[in-house]
């Protein structure tokens, strides 16, 4: 569904080839098949989930890594010991992440959230979270996705539940109706929710995800310890993953006097641009020298830091380490250092990790390849598994909105489409391409078609503008969107190269990892490319889904599956229909203006978005319809409204039927209302959706199935005219 937004000129079009393999090699681009050790660690921590007080997959996973004895701590921190006698060497990562738990649930099935990090951070989470796709993690282990309500740029948006001392309140939506379907999914008050994460390679080495400094000292811990059991080395090690670090150090501060150690040293998150050392305000800098010293020796730039000062909250003690204990803080280098575009490099961890074994005077041999990760056993709720496939509705609309196709670079989806389409069968069926890229198929046996039913292939993006000389790349945006729900997220550019993977800042520019512009066109990066976010199909509970693109890839999935049901009983019939997938709806209608400038039909049937205020994050006073009551007639937007009497004949058609049918006004326009002649009457036909051009659009599938079994009923009423 389109919003205001400006027109912009057509791409050159491509022929039909196979839209499958192009999705396929779309979405391996966004996999990390990282090589074995510290890196494919990294790779594994950062994909887990572990808000503070949540980490036992992340302890899971380490202690069945690290090897040395372990013992566990009563708040889930695990130490791991090797050798004995002196001197005696306490490191210390923790292995949590910034993220929210659940402190109540709303009435209509919406979570309440409150954020799991010390301040600074804890103030600007609610810029990383909203808009974005998460997950809740139950006490039972069980994971269900969900996303964080978004306004809509339709709307000039307010909280309905917003209170006035919760100015900032966050609502997850995890796709249930009330709090009886929360309670029966599992979920419950102190649940954590977590950034869905993506593992993005940059160039020069970088690899991003959410927090992913937080997992850094682990993973370089983890390499440390597969040294430490084939080398020998002086006196006692003891390795402590510890829990808590974004809640006022509490794992850090318990470890301290359980292990009794000469030197410690805190390996922490969110470093500079370069790697780091420095020592803890009113502590020993002994150690400091020590490890700078070191670093020279192997050719690793270390910066010395200032003092840091290391909080353990309100009522937590102000010194935990021992007197005469020498402690240091090393922080590896991170780009975006403390958001969810955070990029480290595992080379550099790597040295790190070194480093520390020649702290210890361990004899380094290349360690073995770490076990086979295990992560993909995570254990996953049942109503998240993969949806079906085939000539079903939802398994078209995955494909669908798994396929890039940004205003002006619809071809990928445009491809799709033909080949999701029944095979022609002239001369009652039959299916063309206009040369301003629509993609048209055409029913029936009449001379000149009675209707048009239409939806729109395109979604908002952006392109690539410039390519700077310090290697970031600017971008414009492609329809009506909100660049601040993108800010620091993995996005896609897409182009005749490929797909490639990028981040985006929080001035509107992509980051590929490199600092020169000519790092940056290695990638295949040009001018003109189109950008979207990573293109998922997420299932929520029930039949709640919610993507990118829904947007109008649900209505082209309705009129697909419409026109399969139909293709047979065309044979025999008098009159004639067309459906029309155009492009360019979000920058202007510019495909449906082209058709219908050579089209006449008595009646139109755009099938888009209906952008509903059926969310926490809108007033229910305009553009109100619940998802799950069924599709809508949108009889009134900003560009125009449909006669009454058209109303009246649809909603007598679904009442026969037993479909159904809500009716509303709604903000933004649709392709309809660009037939200018007097003979056609528009009739749009829309499904809810919430926080609509948004990364986290969720809509029913039951609406679609609803929106199928209308379409079909219009569409056989025309075919029968002559």
């Amino acid at each position: 569904m389109t919003a205001r937004s400006s027109q912009r000129g057509l791409s050159p079009a491509s022929d039909f080839i196979c839209p499958l393999v192009r999705a396929a090699r779309f979405v391996g681009a966004l996999v990390v098949a990282s090589a074995p050790g510290l890196g494919d660690s990294l790779s594994d921590l950062a994909r887990l989930d572990g808000a503070p007080g949540d980490e036992v997959r992340l302890i899971q996973y380490i202690r069945n890594r690290v090897g040395g004895v372990h013992r566990t701590g009563g708040n889930g921190s695990l130490v791991t010991t090797f050798g004995s006698g002196s001197p005696r060497t306490l490191l210390v990562a923790g292995v949590d992440e910034p993220g929210y738990a659940v402190s109540g649930v709303h009435e209509e099935g919406y979570l309440h959230i409150r954020p799991l990090a010390d301040s600074p951070l804890a103030t600007s989470l609610e810029n990383y979270f909203l808009g974005q796709h998460v997950r809740v993690s139950t006490r039972t282990g069980t994971i269900l996705r969900g996303v964080v309500s978004a306004p809509s740029v339709h709307f000039a948006s307010g909280s309905r539940f917003r209170s006035p001392n919760a100015p900032n309140a966050l609502f997850v939506d995890i796709g249930a109706r009330d709090r009886l379907e929360v309670a029966a999914a599992g979920v419950a008050v102190l649940d954590r929710v977590t950034l869905h994460k993506e593992s993005t390679f940059l160039v020069d080495g970088w690899l991003s995800a959410p927090w992913i400094s937080s997992r850094a000292g682990a993973a370089i811990l983890l390499s440390l310890a597969r040294s430490l059991e084939r080398a020998p080395f002086s006196g006692s090690v003891a390795l402590a993953f510890v829990t808590q670090q974004y809640s006022h150090n509490a794992g850090f501060s318990r470890v301290l006097p359980s292990v009794d150690a000469d030197q410690v040293v805190l390996l922490a998150p969110n470093g500079g641009s370069r790697s780091s050392i420095s020592a803890v305000s009113g502590g020993d800098s002994d150690l400091v020298a020590e490890v700078s010293e070191l670093a020279k020796r192997t050719a690793l730039r270390l910066d010395r830091d200032p003092p840091q000062t290391l909080s353990f909250g309100p009522f937590g003690t102000r010194r935990p380490w021992k007197a005469g204990q020498r402690i240091a803080v090393l922080k590896p280098a991170t780009r975006n250092r403390a958001t969810p575009a955070e990029a480290v490099r595992p080379e550099e961890l790597d040295r790190l990790s070194h480093l520390l074994g020649l702290l210890v005077g361990l004899d380094r041999r290349d360690p073995e390849p770490m076990p086979p990760s295990s992560v993909a056993s995570e254990p996953i709720a049942p109503q998240l598994r993969a949806a079906e496939r085939g000539g079903t509705l939802e398994g078209s609309l995955r494909h669908l909105v798994e396929t890039p196709g940004v205003s002006g670079d619809e071809s990928r989806v445009r491809e799709l489409l033909a080949k999701l389409l029944p095979e022609a069968n002239p001369p009652s069926y039959s299916i063309r391409k206009d040369d301003k890229g629509n993609l048209i198929a055409r029913l029936g046996n009449g001379a000149k078609p009675s209707a048009a039913f239409m939806a729109h292939m395109d979604e908002i993006g952006f392109e690539v503008r410039l390519i700077t000389s310090r290697g970031l790349v600017s971008v414009d945006s492609r329809g009506g969107g909100t660049p601040s729900l993108l800010a620091w997220q993995p996005v896609a550019v897409h182009g005749s190269y490929g797909t490639r993977s990028a981040l985006m800042t929080r001035a509107g520019n992509l980051d590929f990892g490199g600092s020169t512009s000519d790092e940056t066109r290695s990638t295949g990066v040009q001018e003109g490319d189109s950008v979207t976010v990573p293109k998922r199909y997420r299932k929520l509970l029930g039949s709640r889904v919610s993507a990118r693109s829904l947007d109008d890839r649900l209505g082209c999935a309705v009129l697909l599956q419409a026109i399969r049901r139909l293709v047979r009983r065309a044979r025999s019939a008098p009159g004639a229909i067309e459906f029309v997938f155009t492009v360019e709806e979000e920058t202007g209608l510019t495909g449906a203006r082209h058709f219908a400038r050579s089209a006449t039909p008595a009646r139109v049937y755009p099938v888009d978005t209906f952008v509903t205020s059926d969310s926490p994050v809108e007033s229910p006073d305009f553009a109100y319809a619940a998802l799950g009551a069924g599709p809508v007639l949108r009889a009134l937007d900003e560009s125009g409204m449909t006669p009454r009497s058209a109303i009246a004949r649809v909603t007598a058609l679904a009442k026969r039927h037993g479909i159904p049918l809500q009716s509303g006004a709604t903000a933004g326009g649709n392709d309809g209302s660009v037939f200018r002649s007097l003979n056609t009457v528009n009739i749009p036909i829309g499904f809810p959706l919430r926080y609509a051009h948004s990364p986290v659009e969720t809509a029913d599938l039951r609406d679609a199935e609803a929106a199928v079994d209308l379409i079909e009923l219009l569409a056989l009423e025309e075919l029968r005219k002559r």
